[in-house]
């Protein structure tokens, strides 16, 4: 447990055809880098996937290591040659990706492939 009560994240990862979509809800953390991240990588190699889709609207706690979650998520999509989108932010997420830079890094991620 991470010391805020109901705050709980996740990361669940799920194939829709050929979009691959990530959704993160609650408090992301160690915790959930740890426990839930593992999917994401194996699903991110899987046959047929053609696009990344996150959907980060729930989330109401990131620190740097589920900022971690992101960054590598989005590297690794690019290497991939995969598209990756961010459908929906919290307005916790949207704070921390502009005021690191790392929206604007994975913008140009998106820009290159």
């Amino acid at each position: 447990m991470n010391g805020r009560p109901g705050s709980e994240g996740r990361l669940d990862v799920h194939a829709e055809g050929p979009v691959l979509r990530v959704v993160l809800t609650g408090a992301v953390d160690l915790v959930v880098r740890e426990r839930d991240a593992p999917a994401l990588w194996r699903a991110l190699d899987a046959p047929g996937v053609c696009d990344v889709q996150v959907d980060a609207s729930g989330v109401t706690f990131l620190d740097s290591t589920g900022l971690s979650v992101l960054v590598r998520l989005a590297r690794d999509a690019a290497e991939r040659g995969l598209p990756l989108r961010m459908a929906a932010v919290s307005p916790r997420v949207a704070d921390l990706l502009e005021q690191t830079g790392v929206g604007d890094w994975m913008a140009t991620l998106a820009d290159v492939h």
